[in-house]
Protein backbone atom coordinates (compact mmCIF):
# COMPACT_ATOMS: atom_id res chain seq x y z
CA UNK A 1 0.00 0.00 0.00
CA UNK A 2 1.42 3.44 -1.11
CA UNK A 3 2.06 5.72 1.79
CA UNK A 4 -0.57 8.35 2.93
CA UNK A 5 1.22 11.55 2.67
CA UNK A 6 -1.05 14.41 5.23
CA UNK A 7 -0.64 17.78 4.61
CA UNK A 8 -2.53 21.37 5.51
CA UNK A 9 -5.05 22.65 3.70
CA UNK A 10 -4.39 25.55 1.19
CA UNK A 11 -6.40 28.13 -0.52
CA UNK A 12 -6.68 25.83 -3.52
CA UNK A 13 -7.50 23.16 -1.84
CA UNK A 14 -11.07 24.72 -0.89
CA UNK A 15 -13.19 22.43 -4.21
CA UNK A 16 -11.14 19.44 -3.93
CA UNK A 17 -11.87 19.77 0.12
CA UNK A 18 -15.50 20.46 -0.47
CA UNK A 19 -15.69 17.41 -2.81
CA UNK A 20 -14.42 15.09 -0.17
CA UNK A 21 -17.11 16.56 2.25
CA UNK A 22 -19.59 16.45 -0.45
CA UNK A 23 -18.96 13.03 -1.41
CA UNK A 24 -19.12 11.48 2.18
CA UNK A 25 -21.90 13.23 3.59
CA UNK A 26 -24.31 13.42 0.23
CA UNK A 27 -27.73 12.52 1.52
CA UNK A 28 -27.58 12.91 5.07
CA UNK A 29 -28.38 15.39 7.37
CA UNK A 30 -25.22 16.10 8.21
CA UNK A 31 -23.96 17.53 4.87
CA UNK A 32 -24.66 21.42 5.92
CA UNK A 33 -23.13 21.36 9.10
CA UNK A 34 -19.87 19.24 7.61
CA UNK A 35 -20.12 22.19 4.78
CA UNK A 36 -20.10 24.67 7.19
CA UNK A 37 -17.12 23.97 9.32
CA UNK A 38 -15.19 23.27 6.49
CA UNK A 39 -15.68 26.86 5.62
CA UNK A 40 -14.63 28.16 9.09
CA UNK A 41 -11.22 26.37 7.95
CA UNK A 42 -11.07 27.46 4.71
CA UNK A 43 -11.31 31.12 6.14
CA UNK A 44 -7.79 30.57 7.82
CA UNK A 45 -8.29 32.96 10.85
CA UNK A 46 -10.00 31.21 13.48
CA UNK A 47 -7.86 28.23 15.26
CA UNK A 48 -11.24 26.46 16.46
CA UNK A 49 -11.37 25.43 12.64
CA UNK A 50 -8.15 23.50 11.09
CA UNK A 51 -8.01 21.56 7.95
CA UNK A 52 -5.15 18.57 7.25
CA UNK A 53 -5.69 16.56 3.88
CA UNK A 54 -4.87 13.46 3.44
CA UNK A 55 -3.25 11.66 -0.37
CA UNK A 56 -1.92 8.77 -1.88
CA UNK A 57 -0.46 10.86 -4.27
CA UNK A 58 1.04 14.10 -3.95
CA UNK A 59 -0.38 15.64 -6.71
CA UNK A 60 -3.58 13.74 -6.93
CA UNK A 61 -7.04 14.49 -5.10
CA UNK A 62 -7.57 14.23 -1.44
CA UNK A 63 -8.55 10.94 -0.07
CA UNK A 64 -9.61 12.62 3.10
CA UNK A 65 -9.45 15.30 5.93
CA UNK A 66 -9.80 16.15 9.41
CA UNK A 67 -11.39 19.28 10.66
CA UNK A 68 -10.23 20.26 14.03
CA UNK A 69 -9.14 22.50 15.96
CA UNK A 70 -8.42 24.25 19.30
CA UNK A 71 -11.46 24.86 22.19
CA UNK A 72 -11.99 28.27 22.76
CA UNK A 73 -12.17 28.80 26.94
CA UNK A 74 -10.49 25.56 27.41
CA UNK A 75 -6.61 25.19 28.54
CA UNK A 76 -4.58 23.07 26.27
CA UNK A 77 -7.85 20.92 24.50
CA UNK A 78 -8.37 20.24 21.24
CA UNK A 79 -11.53 19.20 19.08
CA UNK A 80 -11.97 17.06 16.19
CA UNK A 81 -14.73 17.95 14.44
CA UNK A 82 -14.68 15.31 11.98
CA UNK A 83 -13.01 12.78 9.94
CA UNK A 84 -13.99 12.07 6.89
CA UNK A 85 -12.62 9.12 4.62
CA UNK A 86 -13.96 6.38 3.33
CA UNK A 87 -10.72 4.16 3.66
CA UNK A 88 -9.79 3.71 7.63
CA UNK A 89 -6.24 3.66 6.95
CA UNK A 90 -6.62 7.27 5.68
CA UNK A 91 -8.64 8.21 8.75
CA UNK A 92 -6.22 6.62 10.90
CA UNK A 93 -3.27 8.85 9.56
CA UNK A 94 -5.28 12.04 10.05
CA UNK A 95 -5.93 11.04 13.10
CA UNK A 96 -2.21 9.86 14.20
CA UNK A 97 -0.87 13.50 12.77
CA UNK A 98 -3.84 15.58 14.91
CA UNK A 99 -2.47 13.67 18.33
CA UNK A 100 1.04 13.76 16.97
CA UNK A 101 0.88 17.56 16.65
CA UNK A 102 -0.78 17.76 20.03
CA UNK A 103 1.45 16.01 21.91
CA UNK A 104 4.35 18.12 20.58
CA UNK A 105 1.89 21.12 21.61
CA UNK A 106 1.20 19.18 25.35
CA UNK A 107 -2.08 19.31 24.89
CA UNK A 108 -4.22 17.93 27.87
CA UNK A 109 -6.70 16.12 25.96
CA UNK A 110 -8.67 16.12 22.29
CA UNK A 111 -12.56 15.56 22.28
CA UNK A 112 -14.38 14.02 19.40
CA UNK A 113 -18.59 14.35 19.50
CA UNK A 114 -19.68 12.01 17.48
CA UNK A 115 -23.24 10.88 16.33
CA UNK A 116 -23.68 7.44 16.77
CA UNK A 117 -24.84 7.14 13.22
CA UNK A 118 -24.05 5.10 10.12
CA UNK A 119 -22.13 8.28 8.24
CA UNK A 120 -19.19 8.13 11.54
CA UNK A 121 -19.14 4.26 12.33
CA UNK A 122 -15.73 4.34 9.79
CA UNK A 123 -14.58 7.31 11.82
CA UNK A 124 -15.73 5.98 14.87
CA UNK A 125 -13.91 3.07 14.90
CA UNK A 126 -11.17 4.98 13.75
CA UNK A 127 -10.96 7.13 16.84
CA UNK A 128 -10.94 3.94 18.99
CA UNK A 129 -8.47 2.32 16.97
CA UNK A 130 -6.25 5.68 17.68
CA UNK A 131 -6.49 5.48 21.92
CA UNK A 132 -9.70 7.28 21.98
CA UNK A 133 -12.02 6.27 24.54
CA UNK A 134 -16.14 6.79 25.09
CA UNK A 135 -16.13 8.79 28.46
CA UNK A 136 -19.82 9.77 27.84
CA UNK A 137 -22.93 9.12 25.64
CA UNK A 138 -26.24 10.67 25.08
CA UNK A 139 -28.92 8.56 23.90
CA UNK A 140 -31.60 10.02 21.13
CA UNK A 141 -29.73 13.79 21.44
CA UNK A 142 -29.03 14.14 17.98
CA UNK A 143 -32.11 12.71 17.02
CA UNK A 144 -34.36 9.91 18.27
CA UNK A 145 -32.77 6.56 18.34
CA UNK A 146 -28.93 8.53 17.12
CA UNK A 147 -26.83 8.47 20.80
CA UNK A 148 -24.20 11.54 20.85
CA UNK A 149 -21.06 10.01 21.44
CA UNK A 150 -18.10 11.78 23.71
CA UNK A 151 -14.82 10.34 22.27
CA UNK A 152 -11.64 11.35 24.22
CA UNK A 153 -8.13 11.18 23.46
CA UNK A 154 -5.42 12.12 26.66
CA UNK A 155 -1.40 11.69 26.33
CA UNK A 156 -1.44 9.79 29.81
CA UNK A 157 -3.47 6.44 28.78
CA UNK A 158 -2.57 3.75 26.59
CA UNK A 159 -5.19 2.12 24.39
CA UNK A 160 -6.33 -1.35 25.23
CA UNK A 161 -4.34 -4.10 23.45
Amino acid sequence: MAEILVRPLMPEDARAARDVVAGYFRGTPYLARMLEVLESALGFEDPEFLCLLAARDVSGPPDGLVLFGTVLGARLATKVHAVVAPDPRVQLALLDVVRETCVRSRERLIVCELPHDAPFDVAGVALVASGYREEGRIEDFVRDGVALRLLVWRPDVRPAP
